[in-house]
């Protein structure tokens, strides 16, 4: 498979399944947006009609703190995602905003796998945290791109963090 089949443009939108962040935010300053969004590459298992896909590439991150994305804790309650990160006290300056998000998601979403469990239309997902073992299960006739294979060959050798042990914020 190629290492571009199904993706859009330079990013990828977060779709249904299983991400694990693995790399340094890079920001991104949309002419058609007033607020910055940050990417992230991402090793991903995506579920289609019962046929499942492992990848890697660079997802739009931010998408999981978005006003309308949902994260669910581990008693099942639902939590409106923006609301997870401190906010600045000047709620109109982008730059503390940008911040703000940054440090929310370099701390509590990188290297932490989850799973994305529903995508609305307009971009607002919801999420939840799962564990290493977890993310690491996936049916061996899983369909890889050349980018995935070098993770699923070798997944006990890799390391990832497990769910916070307090809530953020």
């Amino acid at each position: 498979m190629s290492d571009t089949a199904g993706k859009e443009g330079p990013f990828s939108s977060i779709k249904k399944g299983k991400y694990v962040f693995t790399d340094e935010l890079t920001e991104v300053q949309d002419p058609a947006q007033s607020v910055p969004y940050f990417t992230a590459q991402a090793i991903m298992i995506m579920e289609n009609e019962g046929d499942f896909f492992g990848d890697t590439g660079t997802v739009r991150i931010s998408d999981l703190i978005l006003k309308q994305s949902t994260y669910i804790d581990e008693s099942g309650k639902n939590i409106e995602a923006h609301k997870l990160y401190i906010w600045p006290r000047n709620l109109g300056n982008t730059k503390e905003w940008t911040a703000a998000k940054k440090e929310f998601l370099t701390e509590f979403v990188l290297n932490f796998p989850l799973e994305v469990l529903s995508v609305q239309e307009n971009n607002g997902v919801t999420w939840k945290y799962i564990t290493p073992e977890n993310f690491k299960k996936f049916p061996e006739d899983i369909r890889t791109f050349e980018s995935f294979r070098e993770f699923a060959d070798q997944r006990k050798e890799y390391f990832f963090l497990r769910r916070p042990v307090y809530i953020p914020k």
